[in-house]
């Protein structure tokens, strides 16, 4: 083919160009004015999008229609059984959530008690506030100390707590509870029991200390809260003689004077550990010292002991022996209960 003839193009074709799209030779003609092209949805009747609301709207209508036919028959059948005499049924609301909360709070108290193995059952049987229970029988505690150390400055750790009272025959009685360091015991003064065990009893210091006496096993009580001041004021101090480093400090529980048999008023003194004295005036500044241990030895002056008073206090003071042991004693009294007002000794008393 010439370069004429392809300029002059196919019949054909209306463009004169064989095999070239009609729409890029001339688009202003193919734009589907033409009708040579069918545009998408051209045959879609105008009443399809209409329809579809109105089906929408009609199907939610039978909807709503249905639920209104189910709550009027309820209230139907409610109110048949309520004119025929039966029992309506009770639709749960909302508002009965607080009865739940109400359960809660009535039972909280409870998380707030001790628990039960945190109260020591045997405070319910102790004896009154201050008193001694012997068996079944109960004295009031008289004078009392409580942790004193008989044996400072060498021994911190020996303690003496004891408790004074008179039987029912008035006669003198004292309970000594020991705590060596390492073990807890009790001393019965008066009494031939032998101990067997202590217990602690709460924490107010209260014990049972077992004996073991002529009739069998008995118990000692001791409920000492609530008695009066502690009296450890009036002592009795021993030492070897010349080692006044190393004394034995006991305390003055109970002091009467007897002032019926000697021309000068003889005092006497019941001490922790369970010892006793007696100062035997001889009038002026001079007297006997007569002192009495637990194991019933039995120490007295070889020679005049001294007395010095000042105010209120009376101290008396010299070298005891029982013939073999010498002992360095001094006694000081007042700071508890003075001489003029001690009560008068009785014969049990006496040495």
């Amino acid at each position: 083919m010439t370069g004429a003839d392809d300029e002059a193009g196919d019949a054909t074709v209306p463009t004169g160009r064989a095999g070239v799209d009609p729409l890029i030779v001339f688009p202003l003609e193919a734009s589907g004015h033409t009708g040579q092209i069918e545009r998408p949805g051209d045959e879609t009747p105008w009443w399809f999008i209409p329809g579809l609301c109105a089906v929408a709207l009609g199907f939610i209508g039978l909807l709503l229609f249905i639920e209104q036919d189910r709550q009027e028959q309820a209230v139907a059948s409610v109110e048949q059984t309520a004119t025929n005499g039966g029992s309506v049924p009770v639709v749960p609301l909302a508002t009965a959530a607080p009865t739940t909360l109400a359960a809660t709070t009535t039972t909280a108290p409870t998380t707030t008690l001790p628990p039960p193995s945190t109260i020591d059952p045997a405070v319910a049987d102790l004896p009154g506030s201050g008193f001694v229970r012997v068996d079944t029988d109960e004295f009031e505690i008289v004078s009392r100390c409580e942790v004193q150390l008989p044996f400072d400055p060498v021994d911190t750790e020996f303690q003496m707590s004891s408790y004074f009272f008179f039987d029912n025959d008035g006669r003198r009685q004292l309970i000594d509870r020991v705590f060596d360091g390492a073990t807890d015991t009790a001393q019965l003064f008066g009494n031939d029991g032998q101990f067997v065990e202590l217990i602690g009893i709460g924490d107010t210091g209260a014990f049972t200390a077992t004996f073991n006496g002529p009739g069998g096993e008995f118990d000692v009580v001791v409920n000492a809260a609530g008695n009066t001041e502690p009296a450890c004021g009036d002592q009795v101090v021993t030492n070897e003689p010349g080692q006044f480093t190393e004394p034995h400090t006991r305390i003055v529980l109970d002091v009467c004077v007897d002032r019926t048999t000697d021309a000068f008023a003889t005092i006497v003194g019941l001490t922790s550990h369970g010892a006793r004295f007696e100062i035997l005036q001889a009038g002026g500044e001079l007297a006997e010292i007569v002192f009495v241990e637990r194991d019933g030895t039995e120490l007295r002056t070889t020679a005049p002991a001294f007395i010095i008073r000042s105010g209120d206090i009376t101290s008396a003071s010299g070298i005891v022996s029982d013939g073999v042991n010498d002992l360095d004693i001094t006694i000081d009294l007042g700071a508890t209960v003075t001489e003029a007002d001690a009560r008068t000794c009785t014969a049990s008393d006496r040495l």
